[in-house]
């Protein structure tokens, strides 16, 4: 079994990954805020979930554990990415196309957090 702080560290994504998901639906998007907690789950994940150990559980999950990890810090690279080109965007069609594109990521982040938090029982 995985420990429990690093349960309560993929919980704590998912909290801030809805937090998230909530500014990027809003009609008025502050880029300040959306920056700030896009920086807080990055670091989340980075000082928590990378740092806890995969010791002690079994070699299957294990294996899902690692790609679906790697899964998720590739979509957190291409999420900062799109905030970028959304703090760049001049056209209001050009910053919805982007607030879409995040959104999709996002809800592809919650996705994965939910299979690993599935897989140890947790949800």
């Amino acid at each position: 079994m995985l420990p429990k702080f690093s349960q309560e560290s993929y919980l704590n994504f998912l909290v801030v990954l809805t937090k998230l998901q909530g500014q990027v639906g809003a009609n008025d998007v502050n880029l300040a805020k959306l920056s700030e907690n896009l920086q807080e789950l990055q670091g989340i994940f980075q000082e928590q979930i990378l740092g806890s150990t995969l010791e002690g559980l079994d070699s299957s999950l294990t294996s899902v554990f690692q790609s679906t990890q790697t899964e998720i810090q590739r979509n957190l690279r291409l999420l900062a990415t799109d905030l970028l080109f959304l703090q760049s965007a001049r056209q209001q069609k050009t910053k919805e196309q982007r607030l879409g594109v995040m959104c999709d990521r996002i809800e592809q982040l919650i996705s994965y957090s939910q299979i690993i938090l599935e897989r140890l029982g947790e949800i």
